[in-house]
């Protein structure tokens, strides 16, 4: 992902979403601090702690919303109003040109360039999602997209902060995207979280979703099966490598860390949404360097 001194701000063109990612609480609290003596003291979202029958993950459910799917550490959520919560979806690809609407080969999603760029393949994946289910392809513009440091090598995270046009409900969006390591058949998993609403509703559900994110967790084990390379090595260790116990720790370590880049991204979605509150976040979060 690109970075403008600490962080790059984006604008370019893909997807129907408002996501909020790993860690997203800190969109919450970064709202309430930005606007102390306007915004009360919101109360805290109660939820119902769903797991899934295979046990692959948990997360909590707020009032009026349903379980629509769960398994393999991907759990979906639909809202009264039309949002939806997708928590820890996993997209095989494989290295070779993007063809939209086409699959990869050996029962992989997609395929594109294992050597593009995150948020080129953020949009790839969300460009595929939508031309498999025989939607038109959404249009997309980056408000911000930091990269997460201090990964297991070959792994590439980034936090981003979107705005949506180009379908029948627009929408904004913050979220994070993994794309892990290629294996020796040129296959590489990717992961997304996201959380997501009409733009009417989406400030209203911000700290719905960001409490259901919150409260999404995957046991060690499930990890260690989601980084593994798609094409299993000829000789693999338990201790070392893709899904081993200490990369699934060092993973973890790198999201707890993240914290300054995940406020920084809150308060960009927050110019996204509602418009920038003064010169210097609109100059930090893009706004006056649109062709960036």
């Amino acid at each position: 992902m690109q970075i403008c001194n600490a962080m790059k701000f984006l604008r370019i063109a893909a997807v129907p979403v408002i996501s909020i990612v790993i860690g997203v609480s800190a969109f919450v609290s970064a709202r309430a601090q930005a606007n102390p003596s306007t915004t009360p003291a919101a109360p805290p979202v109660q939820l119902q702690t769903y797991t899934a029958q295979d046990q692959s993950a948990s997360a909590g459910v707020p009032a009026g919303w349903k379980v629509v799917g769960a398994a393999q550490t991907n759990i979906v959520l639909s809202g009264p109003q039309g949002e939806v919560i997708d928590l820890g979806e996993g997209i095989i690809a494989h290295d070779g040109p993007f063809q939209m609407g086409q699959t990869g080969p050996d029962g992989s999603n997609m395929s594109m360039p294992y050597s593009a760029k995150l948020t080129d393949k953020l949009t790839m994946v969300f460009q595929q999602r939508a031309a498999l289910n025989g939607n038109p392809a959404p249009q997309i513009k980056f408000l911000y997209a930091a990269p997460l440091q201090s990964l297991p090598a070959g792994f590439q995270c980034g936090v981003f902060v979107i705005a949506v046009s180009g379908i029948a409900t627009p929408g904004d969006a913050l979220g994070i995207f993994c794309s892990l390591p290629e294996d020796s058949l040129q296959f590489f998993k990717n992961f997304l979280t996201f959380g997501s609403a009409p733009t009417a509703a989406a400030a209203k559900d911000v700290p719905t979703v960001a409490a259901v994110l919150k409260s999404y967790k995957i046991p060690p084990a499930w990890l260690q099966k989601k980084f593994a390379l798609f094409t299993a090595p000829a000789s693999a260790s338990l201790n070392q490598g893709p899904g081993s116990s200490a990369e699934v720790q060092m993973y973890l370590n790198a999201m707890e860390n993240q914290q300054a880049v995940i406020d920084h991204g809150a308060t960009c979605a927050d110019a996204g949404m509602l418009g920038p509150s003064n010169l210097r976040t609109a100059a930090e979060c893009g706004y006056l360097s649109p062709n960036f």
